[in-house]
């Protein structure tokens, strides 16, 4: 029988957290089936998910669980479920988190399934357990299960922007980066281009995935920063043009750019307009037909993507501040 998944999704934004899982999804198990979509929480079909790359990957996912029940968002259905739970006679902690608009109290969830595995022979331990169960309430339903990984969000905090030995106004966070990189469905040993690369933060993030990295831009000093950062990982840096990208046809299987905002947009093309056609344009000739490209602008510039020859497949927004949304497209050669 093929085992379900559920993955825990973060709130941060309401539509990158179920792409990114879907993208990990394609990427670490031979096929998924999904079963259920509720508020942050996907429910798959799975066959021989990887749960070592998929840990490795995690960005708006903070934890995935193996199901062993699915039960009503009510206290006797969840005690129902959890009599007909199986486990090995290990010590076991029981924590429950309660996602977007559930009334479900967490700790009355965790007290009643405790109560029954305690009923059942089963020993708790809070401080050193050899299996962790959770519970997931939804608003409608509860996900009981075994945890099986969770996101380093240590890591991601210690890579804020302004935390690494380069920093430069405006850089987008670890964890939105690092989402962005898993929509380009990228696998681990291949190569990923950002023709915009600015401080590295895209290719920190797929170098920590094993990913190689080929990052661009106009700015010598810039590259130079962005090397501090990317210290120790599988990553070339050039300084280059990105309307003129130095690099032989469909050699790059996917990229991943944030393009500049305001006056160093203007650094070698005469408009915003020109610098990210053109750009478009070279990364569609170095892409390997079929793979994809995660671009972001703040403006929504369909036209530009579609003219280069690109599919967009996906539109994500974000709103940064007042005078600031990006327009994040998940597009396919």
């Amino acid at each position: 029988m093929t085992p379900l998944y559920a993955f825990e999704l973060s709130g941060e934004h309401p539509t990158l957290p179920l792409s990114e899982a879907q993208a990990l999804l394609e990427i670490c198990s031979d096929r998924y089936e999904v079963r259920h979509i509720w508020e942050r929480c996907l429910v798959v079909e799975a066959s021989n998910l990887n749960l070592a790359t998929l840990k490795s990957r995690l960005g708006m996912t903070h934890r995935v669980i193996q199901v062993l029940a699915l039960a009503k968002a009510d206290l006797d259905s969840v005690a129902e479920a959890a009599k007909d739970i199986s486990i090995p006679q290990l010590r076991y902690r029981m924590r429950a988190k309660r996602l977007g608009n559930s009334t479900l109290p967490s700790n009355q969830v965790e007290q009643k399934v405790g109560a029954i595995f305690w009923g059942r022979g089963y020993r708790a331990d809070l401080n050193d357990p050899e299996v962790d169960l959770r519970a997931i309430i939804t608003k409608d339903q509860v996900v009981l299960g075994q945890e099986m990984i969770a996101a380093d969000r240590r890591g991601f905090r210690s890579r804020r922007p302004h935390l690494k030995p380069f920093f430069h106004p405006g850089t987008m966070g670890a964890k939105l980066a690092r989402a962005l990189v898993n929509l380009s469905q990228v696998p681990a040993g291949d190569w990923l281009l950002d023709p915009l690369s600015g401080t590295g933060g895209f290719l920190v993030e797929a170098g920590l995935m094993n990913i190689k990295g080929i990052g661009l831009d106009v700015q010598e000093e810039i590259v130079r920063g962005a090397k501090a950062n990317l210290q120790g990982l599988n990553c070339q840096l050039m300084v280059g043009d990105a309307m003129n990208i130095p690099l032989r046809d469909e050699s790059v299987e996917g990229a991943v750019s944030d393009a500049p905002y305001g006056r160093s947009a203007l650094v070698k093309a005469g408009s915003r307009d020109e610098l990210v056609g053109r750009c478009l344009e070279e990364v569609y000739r170095v892409l390997i037909s079929g793979r994809k490209m995660v671009f972001v602008d703040d403006r929504p510039i369909e036209h530009l993507i579609e003219d280069s020859g690109f599919d967009v497949l996906e539109l994500h927004k974000e709103r940064v501040h007042r005078s600031l949304t990006r327009h994040i497209f998940v597009c396919k050669k």
